[in-house]
């Protein structure tokens, strides 16, 4: 009978010690990064300063890779939500909330285009236009969407 313990003892002991290299119930994972669409709709900067009490951030994206897994994470097609990305500081000037890089960017043509003052990105904005580019819009941070965040593993 101690015989089978052991082996069994082993695996709970090597599973737990992976425990920190996995996203949370609910998190799907990419690189280093647990993210998680969520379907409240709340401005972008009442997201942002409420996932920040949560050692969390509004995505930021740093490929097409990544653009994509976002994109897989959104309940349709036609789902639109807010990116972690802002020019509020200066016009023009595109930061990550969560002061990564900012290295990449997948636009919809014209766009950005700070149409009566936008200074927050959209993810999934083509739905729009009847494109099937799912690409960022910018767009008034005061209205209100789900979103997509992210935090550290």
């Amino acid at each position: 009978m101690a015989m089978l313990r052991s082996p069994l003892l082993l695996f709970i002991v090597f599973s737990i010690g992976d425990a920190g290299d996995t996203c949370q119930y609910g998190w799907t994972n990419f690189g280093s990064r647990c993210n998680k669409f969520i379907f409240f709709q709340e401005t972008w900067i009442t997201v942002e300063r409420n996932r920040i009490a949560l050692h969390a951030n509004l995505a930021s994206v740093h490929s097409e890779q990544e653009n994509d897994f976002l994109l897989g994470l959104l309940p349709s097609s036609t789902t639109q939500c807010w990116l972690g990305n802002q020019d509020a500081v200066e016009e023009g000037q595109w930061l990550w909330s969560d002061g990564t890089p900012y290295d990449y960017s997948n636009w919809c043509s014209g766009e950005p285009n700070n149409l009566n003052v936008e200074n927050c990105g959209e993810l999934n904005w083509a739905v729009r236009k009847q494109s099937s580019d799912h690409c960022w819009n910018d767009e008034s941070c005061s209205n209100s969407m789900g979103y997509v965040c992210a935090k550290d593993l």
